[in-house]
This record gives C-alpha cells, structure tokens and sequence, in this order.
C-alpha cells in the first residue's frame, strides 16, 4: 500500500486498526482510473469533484518548545500589540512545527446504525502542530473543533498564534464536506452530523492520537455543539471555549426549522434526492436566501442534515452539567452575526454561569472596554464581529491572547 501513496503524503497508521488495500480508499479513485485504464464511477453518484487535498498547500509555523524563561506579557496590558511582538520578547525559537494536512484512520460509530453496526472507518483529514507529541513532552493540548460547514481552514489563524505560544494545537475536519470522508465510499451518506455522532468521531480520533487529556476545548460556531457535549461528560477535559456558539434554541439563522427537517426527511429517500438537489440550486442561486454561494451543493445538503439534528433537546442537559462542574468556560460572541441573536447568545452565557461583568467589549475601533477596575474577564463581546471573528486579523489576536491566558491560569490551578 505504501509504494501506492505519494511520499510527500502525511499520514498516521494506528496499530489498532488494520490498514485496508490502497484500491478501497476512496480519496484514490481518480488515480485508479488512470493507471488501470478501466473506466470507474464512483458508487456516490451525487458527489461532486472531491476537494481532499493530500500533498499542498503546507505552511510552516514557528512553535516553542520551552516555557522555562519569560512568559508571555498579559492580554490586558497592551491588546493591540501583535502576537509576533509578543513572542519575540519570549525564548527563542528552539524548534519547528509544520501545519499541514495529515491523515489518519479512525474507527467510529459502532452501533449508531443498522446498515452498518459494525461502525465507519474514516480516512480523517487533521491538522496537528506537533505531531505524536514530538519537541516536547510537557505541552498543553489544544483541540480545536471547526463549524459546518467548514474546515481545518477556517480555524487556522487560530492556531498559529497558540503554536507559537507553545501549545500542541490540533484540528479535525469532521465527515461529510469532502475533507474526512468514509473508506467506503458506499457509507457516505451515513454520517449526518448529529452532535452525538461528532462526539463519539472526536473521542476515537483522540484515542488514535493517544490523547488522555485536553486542557482546553475549542468549538467555532456549531463546532460548539460536540464541543459541550465531551466537556460535559468527560473529566479530562480541564478548560472550555465557546467562540460564537449556535444557540441552545432555535435561532434566525435556521428558522423556519421545520423547513429544514423537511428537506432532511427528502434527503434520506434516494427518489427524492435529486429534487432537493433542485431546491438547493433555486435557494442558493436564484432566491438567494442563504449567504452560502461558496458553498457547494453537496455540503449545502450535508449542513441542512446535519442542522435538523442538532439535538436542542440534550442541550440544556449538557449546559448544566458544564455549569456543575464549575469548568472554566471563555466565552465570545459577536453583535453582527446574521445567523444568531445577541439575546440567545447572552441567554446561553447566564446558562453557563457567565456574568455580565465577567464581560469586556471590543469596540468597532479594536480597543478593550471592560466594565469594572479589574481586567480579568472570562467573556468578549466583539461589537463588529461577524458569525466567524477568526476571519478578522484583529479580533483573532485577542481571542488567541484570551485563550493563551487561558491556558495560563489552568496550568496553575491544576499544579
């Protein structure tokens, strides 16, 4: 199998999972068809052109290996100062990183469906700063866990200023948007996202890793969702971040739901498949309801499954239990994002045991109003932030200064 791969690929074999002929990944179809000279279609007529990419686009980043010397000044004494002026007052750099796109086989789902009790094998698409742990044994993990639909793209400007800072930083694209996809291509289809699903994917994904412990937890957008979930029902989680969280409830951004629950329902009847395809195509392109003209049509579908299994009903079950576990909980939400009412996003914040005054705003000139004499907040209001803050260079900086405090105090109360 290994003659079959690229040499510039980046995967990572599991010795708890056997690796499979190269002709049964479904990442090699094209290459098949090439090579063997036998005319191939895909079993997963619907799919388009798939967009896993295995040897580009690598961008290296500088991360430290030693935290034994000066630390990191404090997110409030100077906010916009940028983060490569920061740590340049630290350690030199001792060693590198590499944020690329690696691979690995995770073993998931066993007994979620009756077409396949035994469970999916994915092919994941992952990003890891320091993979298997390497430069150093005492770094912090980091999980971050990106929004549908979406990828290991969106969360990347995060993750370059916590790699600097130190961290092991690692991203996972979940199934269903052509980045982790099914060995089988026949299984596509399965996966629908439900927040029960996400979690049970991110537990056997870290569990290939051999990862016992995350000190901070990551979700962006709906990412959130399996996001409380693991951090509700698992102790090795030690610290929480929501950035942007879908609601609780039903939102503006999904409504009307019913909607939505009807095109998943035409969507699991292959007959009416192909008219849904035709809807999407006159919402996207014609009525233009929704703001995803990137987005293509096949994602489109996944999201909208995926949405009419958000799982409101465990939420507030999940909320209560981080609140019980009195699990530090960082906190940003955004007063321009089109998808969610501020009111919901504040509602949730209560929820979890958030104050007003544990509240700063970040005003539309980028600079810090807190609200008493200490500035030490656990929650940013980011007054022109959109559904994705990480997409500005500005309010990423201080949500990477937020968490990297973060990280700080966890370290001390777990010493």
């Amino acid at each position: 199998m290994l003659l079959s791969v690229p040499r510039e690929i980046l995967r990572t074999y599991s010795s708890t999972c056997v690796a499979l002929k190269a002709r049964r990944f479904s990442q090699f179809a094209s290459r098949r068809s090439q090579t063997s000279g036998i005319f191939y279609i895909s079993p997963c007529w619907l799919h388009s052109k798939r967009q896993v990419q295995r040897s580009h686009t690598r961008e290296n980043v500088a991360a430290h290996a030693d935290n034994s010397s000066s630390s990191l000044r404090s997110v409030y004494q100077n906010v916009k100062e940028t983060l490569s002026r920061v740590t340049e007052k630290t350690e030199p750099i001792s060693s590198v990183a590499e944020l690329a796109v690696r691979y690995i086989t995770v073993h998931s789902l066993t007994d979620f469906y009756i077409e396949c009790p035994h469970g999916i094998l994915f092919d994941a698409c992952y990003v890891d700063s320091h993979p298997d742990g390497v430069f150093c044994a005492d770094l912090k993990t980091v999980v971050i866990l990106p929004g549908s639909p979406g990828s290991h793209l969106d969360v990347l400007p995060l993750m370059r200023p916590l790699a600097k800072a130190g961290h092991r930083v690692i991203t996972v694209n979940f199934p269903g948007y052509s980045k982790t996809n099914p060995i089988l291509a026949t299984q596509d289809f399965l996966f629908r996202g439900a927040t029960d699903e996400k979690s049970d994917f991110i537990l056997n994904f870290l569990k290939e890793l051999n990862i016992d412990r995350v000190d901070l937890m990551v979700g962006l957008g709906s990412g959130c969702y399996p996001a409380l979930d693991l951090a509700a029902s698992q102790t090795w989680i030690k610290s929480l971040a929501l950035v942007c969280p879908r609601g609780h409830r039903v939102f503006r951004g999904i409504t009307p739901y019913e909607q939505f629950e009807r095109m998943a329902r035409m969507y699991d009847n292959r007959m009416y498949r192909l008219l849904l395809i035709l809807r999407l195509v006159v919402i996207k392109y014609i009525q233009r309801k929704w703001n995803m003209r990137h987005v293509p049509i096949l994602h489109l579908m996944k999201y909208i499954v995926e949405v009419a299994n958000y799982q409101f009903e465990n939420m507030e079950t999940n909320v209560f239990a981080v609140a019980s576990r009195q699990l530090p909980v960082t906190y940003v939400y955004s007063g321009q994002d089109n998808a969610m009412e501020t009111e919901i996003s504040e509602e949730l914040a209560r929820l979890l045991n958030l104050k007003p005054e544990e509240f700063c705003r970040l005003d539309t000139n980028h600079n810090l109003i807190f609200p008493g004499k200490k500035k030490l907040f656990q929650g940013l209001f980011i007054e022109d932030g959109t559904h994705n803050p990480l997409e500005t260079q500005e309010h990423c900086d201080v949500i990477a200064l937020m968490l990297i405090d973060e990280l700080k105090r966890t370290t001390k109360t777990s010493s």
